[in-house]
């Protein structure tokens, strides 16, 4: 699993160079983080970066003097680097680090943590790594009935397969997959399933209109008994 951690390169925030980051490592992740690009605005590289990573973990410490009110600003490209995995759709965990600001971030539903004392952090930062890692399982659907492994074999080349999720009334975004061969018959590869009570519709289609789909059925069926489309 690859995660970009996005924080303040200062002295101040030198703590989760030290400590957050290797940590992170432990629990078996890739790290990528914008360091050698700072700067006001997003780099090229920081967003290839983000693109390419599984998750993304925030902190937005306090930066500079606090205000009148005791309120503090952070770091102004953690923030872009959230929204810009958020409207990736990747999951995203802010910790935001108490008296900052709370009309600086993002709004949406995703995992936020308000902290102050550090000893508390790697407890939750394991616990959302550990989520994020289950959902990049790869679980493998095989493909049914024998009729449909008839009809597809001669023009295997040109048979396109895709699926999408449906999980607590959400209905995720169509994705391609590769109809690969196994001992037995045909099925698809499959990962960052939401989670175990989610459903799943898969799509076959071909030449000289073959269509076959499965309808939304339990993401933990292995053998997925598709029908041909009328």
């Amino acid at each position: 699993m690859k995660v970009f951690v996005g924080f303040g390169y200062n002295e101040n925030d030198k703590w989760i160079k030290e400590l957050i980051i290797p940590f992170i490592q432990t629990l078996g992740c890739e790290i990528e983080t914008g360091e050698e690009m700072q700067g006001e605005d997003l780099a090229e590289g920081v967003i290839t970066r983000i693109t390419d990573s599984d998750a993304c973990i925030g902190f937005l410490t306090q930066r500079g003097n606090p205000n009148s009110e005791g309120i503090y600003a952070t770091h102004k490209w953690v923030i872009e680097e959230l929204s810009l995995a958020f409207g990736q759709k990747k999951p995203i965990f802010e910790l935001r680090e108490k008296n900052v600001d709370p009309q600086k971030g993002i709004t949406g539903k995703l995992q936020k943590y308000e902290f102050e004392d550090r000893s508390y952090l790697l407890m939750e930062i394991a616990k959302f790594i550990m989520k994020e890692k289950a959902k990049l399982t790869h679980k493998i659907f095989m493909l049914l009935p024998d009729e449909f492994v008839k009809e597809i074999k001669p023009q295997i080349n040109d048979i396109k397969c895709s699926y999408r999720f449906l999980n607590k009334m959400k209905y995720y975004d169509t994705e391609e997959a590769k109809l690969e061969r196994f001992q037995g018959g045909y099925g698809i590869i499959i990962k960052k399933i939401p989670n175990d009570e989610a459903l799943i519709e898969i799509t076959v289609t071909g030449p000289n209109r073959l269509s076959w789909s499965s309808g939304f059925v339990s993401v933990g069926l292995m053998n997925v008994h598709l029908q041909k489309d009328s």
